[in-house]
């Protein structure tokens, strides 16, 4: 007779059988392959725990180099500033940097002979110099106190610290020592140097160092154990013992410690060359076998590498391994336990969602799709996918319900996710909602602008009435506008220039700027070509220039975390395309096509008021003068009948004279000269009459400096290199300047001008004008003046 046999009950017996075979063959073989595989994951973190302290130690150290390296850059730039001010600079800077690294005992220069600023003779023995005067400050740290360190009388130049970076021209790490900074032996701390060399234009000038304390790295050496039996040392590149767990090994060296199956010189060549390097033998501290793993680190751009060690005895290793392994069978025999059960578990489970999954599906087929029939329970096999297959049947069926009521009560950002490629009802209702989404765009962006349009006429009209207000008066009319365009526009900052002329040239007048709410008072004038506002007026074109950096806006709101307006909008104002005069506009946003089309129609409105307001004011300026004339005119009138006579007597003096003015001016206006120069000062181009100034010819004085041709002593050169740095800043300069020729001495008007490019400074243009006989007419001109107004008093 067949004996039936309940489903869950053949599978327990089937799995539970096979289990116990497979499960416990692989129990053994797995808790070996653990054990192995424990020991070398010891010896991988002890080599990672070497590697990585290696780096943290190394990141400690190169701060040090990093201060010496940026201390060194600074000094390189000793020729900008002025040679009698760089000692005294340096020095305070050397102090400065002392003061605020806080782990540095000392920073230290020393320069080469006459590099610095060919001062040397004037500080020999001098503290901070050396006894033939070159630069030699060492400052260093005693208690809160910065001090410099006295005068050396020992050999120059001629240590490690100054012969090794000099010979390789790198970055140097020299071998621990130990050192006391003016308290005796009994103070000395074991530390190291940090020295980089000075190299300008390939020619070495001296060297920079940092001293930094290896007291730390003891600490630290001290506090690392991965394992309860190691320990950690550090090693210099010379075999100094730098850091060790006893702390009587530090300062001794590497060969101390006999090794039998290495030596202490095979130990620092792999740790030179290898990254890493690690070997067995026993310890000759601890006499227990020893795994010792070290890994290099080197400093900045040095060549000296140091080592980083640990060393854990070969127990503690095996210890790791042996643990692991009996973990291993435990954790087998509690899971094959826990199977036992799991698998009782799921056999009785397999039935039961069956039924229930069933049930669901026919309320589906019937239109049912409340969220309530889904499926409950978690299941691993089969029966979940078919859970999981009707459960999203329902959430699909319930999310397309939703997603069509969505777009029934017009919400168009509603997403849908398809059930599949083949959702067609999905995919119609999707489609459905990019067409409705495509109609209210194209509504919203006529509604959008429609509105930009009318903002655009409405302020038109606005300042319409606007600009037939105070129009009398050019400031004050230029004030009211600027301070309107800034409230209707919404932007911070608004600068109104005006054209104006004189006699010579005309002009672009800075009239009104209104800035974060008021009135600023600026003078500034700008010549068509000049600058960006020039240029604008030059191409008769708007500029419109965004993200400008922060540098660029000239005036602030005076508060730090307020931001600099960085959009710039300069609208040139144009009436039958002659310009009046220009807009500049600052906002912290881009200016929009609307905006600028604005700012272009109000100018055009504000260029033809202009052009009114000129015109009336200069006829009331007119009829005002014409007025004060004729008052002056009455009231001279009885004076000039009396003084007839006396006129009469001096007209042909002041005809003589006048003509000696008029050939005075002429001569004055045929001298001016003309030379342009680059950045550095060298003469690019000269004209003849400059040169036949300075007595040679002018393709001879090409390519050459200008105080090549002319005598000046240190005084002079250092002002002229001041008056020079103001000029190539971008600030245009005047001089006179004095020369002598032949010993003859000649006077020179100078005038030093910027000239941009792609607004950049690309070189300078020098107009000069002879004023030696003006300065010798000075006196006669002052003198007949005086007898004129004499003869005109009488």
């Amino acid at each position: 007779m067949k004996v039936r046999m309940k489903l869950y009950v053949k599978m327990l017996l089937l799995i539970l059988t096979t289990s116990f075979v497979i499960f416990g063959t692989s129990i053994l073989v797995i808790g070996l392959q653990i054990k192995k595989n424990a020991y070398n994951k010891s010896v991988e973190y002890a080599d990672l725990t070497a590697e990585v302290n290696a780096r943290q130690i190394k990141g400690e150290m190169q701060k040090y180099m990093n201060t010496a390296q940026g201390l060194n850059n600074f000094l390189l730039s000793f020729e900008s500033l002025d040679s009698a001010a760089r000692r005294a600079n340096f020095m305070n800077i050397l102090k400065y940097n002392l003061k605020k690294k806080t782990d540095i005992l000392s920073l230290w220069t020393i320069w080469e002979p006459n590099t610095i600023d060919n001062f040397d003779s004037l500080y020999i023995n001098v503290k901070g110099n050396t006894y033939i005067g070159n630069f030699s400050p060492t400052y260093y740290k005693e208690g809160d106190s910065i001090k410099l360190e006295g005068l050396s009388s020992g050999p120059l130049f001629q240590g490690d610290y100054y012969t090794t970076p000099k010979t390789n021209r790198k970055q140097t790490l020299l071998a621990p020592y130990y050192y006391s900074y003016g308290k005796g032996e009994a103070y000395a701390v074991l530390q190291t140097n940090m020295i980089v060399p000075l190299i300008y234009n390939g020619r070495f000038l001296g060297v920079i160092g940092a001293d930094a304390s290896l007291d730390s790295l003891q600490k630290y050496a001290e506090q690392i154990k991965p394992f309860d039996e190691s320990y950690a040392f550090l090693i210099a590149h010379d075999g100094s013992i730098v850091a060790h767990r006893s702390s009587k090994w530090v300062g001794q060296k590497l060969d101390t410690l006999k090794y039998s199956k290495v030596t202490s010189e095979e130990i620092l060549q792999n740790a030179q060359w290898n990254n890493n390097y690690s070997f067995t033998d026993v310890d000759p501290i601890t006499g227990q076998e020893t795994y010792f793993t070290m890994s290099p680190l080197t400093i900045g751009k040095a060549s000296e590498r140091w080592v980083f060690g640990i060393a854990v005895p070969i127990s503690e290793l095996n210890s790791v391994a042996k643990n692991s392994f009996i973990l291993s069978i435990i954790a087998g025999l509690v899971a094959l336990s826990v199977l036992s059960i799991f698998i009782y578990i799921i056999a009785r489970s397999i039935t039961r969602p069956v039924t229930n999954i069933t049930r669901v599906l026919e309320e589906i087929a019937k239109g049912n799709i409340e969220t309530s029939l889904k499926v409950k329970g978690k299941y691993n096999d089969e029966i979940n996918d078919m859970a999981q297959s009707v459960n999203k049947l329902i959430d699909g069926l319930n999310e397309t319900a939703g997603f069509a009521k969505q777009i029934g009560e017009g919400n168009l950002d509603r997403e849908h996710q398809l059930l599949s490629k083949n959702d067609f009802l999905g995919q119609s209702l999707v489609d459905m909602r990019e067409s409705l989404k495509e109609a209210r765009k194209f509504e919203e962006e006529k509604r959008e602008k429609d509105r930009k349009q009318a903002w655009v006429t409405q302020g038109l009209a606005q300042f319409g009435e606007i600009l037939r207000e105070d129009n009398d008066d050019m400031q004050k009319f230029s004030v009211n506008i600027a301070k309107n365009i800034c409230e209707y526009m919404e932007i911070p900052q608004c600068a109104i220039f005006i054209i104006e002329e004189d006699e010579n040239e005309s002009y672009f007048d800075l009239k009104a700027v209104h800035a974060f709410g008021s009135q600023k008072l600026i003078d500034k004038k700008v010549k068509e070509g000049e600058e960006l506002v020039g240029r604008a007026i030059s191409e008769k074109n708007t500029i419109h220039l965004t993200n400008t950096p922060d540098s660029f806006a000239t005036l602030t709101t005076g508060k730090t975390d307020d931001p600099a307006p960085n959009n710039l909008l300069i609208v040139p104002m144009l009436m039958n395309d002659e310009p009046f005069g220009l807009l500049e506009l600052m906002g912290y946003e881009p200016f929009e096509n609307h905006q600028i089309e604005f700012a272009e129609k109000l100018a055009e409105s504000i260029a033809a008021t202009v052009s009114s307001v000129k015109t009336n004011i200069r006829t009331a300026q007119l009829l005002k003068q014409s007025e004060q004339l004729k008052d002056e005119l009455s009231q001279q009138e009885e004076e000039m009948r009396q003084n007839l006579e006396e006129m009469q007597a001096t007209q042909e003096e002041a005809k003589k004279r006048e003509s000696e003015l008029s050939a005075i001016r002429n001569t004055l206006q045929n001298t001016t000269m003309m030379a342009e120069y680059d950045l550095d000062g060298r003469i690019i181009r000269i004209n003849e009459l400059m040169a036949n100034t300075y007595g040679h010819a002018a393709e001879h004085m090409i390519g050459k400096f200008q105080d090549a041709f002319v005598t000046q002593d240190d005084a002079s050169r250092r002002g002229f290199l001041k008056f020079w740095q103001e000029v190539i800043s971008g600030v245009t300069k005047k001089r006179i300047h004095e020369i002598t020729k032949r010993d003859q001495t000649i006077y020179l008007s100078e005038t030093y001008i910027p000239i941009f490019e792609d607004e950049e400074i690309d070189r300078v243009l020098n107009i000069a004008t002879d004023i030696t006989h003006k300065v010798k007419l000075d006196k006669e001109i002052t003198q007949l003046m005086n007898k004129v107004s004499e003869l005109k008093n009488n």
